[in-house]
């Protein structure tokens, strides 16, 4: 009776299991589906199977491949068309941010075309806002003009909004920032240009600061004209 016992442990510890797992993450996956499939190719006849049995494996790997494959091309499309879509959201918010400002320190502008644009007023009650002082201009030779002010107690959040003028009679904007300095690159050397800035915050613009101006006779020299 023991050998009996004995001979069927045995038998029992030669049997061999056997499991196939397919992984989590897809790409485990489709590798697994692949070697399923080679071995099918290689010995599925061998087991008696016929060519219906291979073709229905085969076409189960492949689907899951093919919409593998076009997942994966459809993400990098995704995060491609994300990206082309925040570059251009940075873009257009600058365009348009830009309008904003030259749009609210136009002296026709009325509460009723801001409202058109979009531009609405705000619920801050009495905004403090004080006209700039001290504004100098500083050429230099590249053709770049730096430019300087006090914010003569602005607080922080205060745009500046800088204009320019060929003859200091017609002015137009020239760009803003929320710093007390500001480069124009669009000054060329010895031909005069003068300056002008404005403070604003809700809302609300302040008259232009005294101006002033480089080259003022045509030099060729770096200048500095204090306001």
């Amino acid at each position: 009776m023991w050998k009996e016992i004995l001979g069927r442990r045995q038998t029992i510890k030669m049997v061999q299991k056997y499991k196939f797992t397919i992984p989590g993450p897809d790409a485990g996956a489709k590798v697994k589906f692949d070697q399923f499939r080679t071995g099918a190719a290689a010995k599925l006849f061998d087991l008696g199977y016929d060519a219906a049995d291979l073709d229905e494996i085969i076409a189960a790997a492949t689907t899951f491949s093919t919409a593998l494959t076009a997942s994966e091309s459809a993400k990098v499309a995704a995060k491609n068309a994300t990206a082309d879509k925040d570059a251009a959201r940075r873009d257009s918010s600058q365009t348009i941010m830009k309008w904003v400002e030259r749009v609210k320190s136009n002296p026709l502008a009325t509460t009723e075309i801001l409202n058109a644009f979009g531009i609405e007023a705000s619920s801050e009650n009495n905004p403090q806002v004080y006209e700039p002082t001290d504004l100098a201009a500083k050429a230099a030779a590249s053709g770049n003009c730096t430019l300087t002010w006090s914010g003569n107690g602005n607080i922080y959040g205060t745009t500046y909004i800088l204009e320019a003028s060929p003859d200091g009679e017609t002015w137009s904007w020239l760009g803003s920032t929320s710093t007390r300095r500001f480069v124009d690159t669009t000054a060329t050397p010895g031909v005069p240009k003068f300056y002008r800035v404005r403070a604003q915050r809700i809302g609300v613009t302040t008259p232009p600061s005294s101006w002033t101006n480089i080259y003022p006779n045509g030099e060729g020299e770096t200048l500095q004209i204090a306001a």
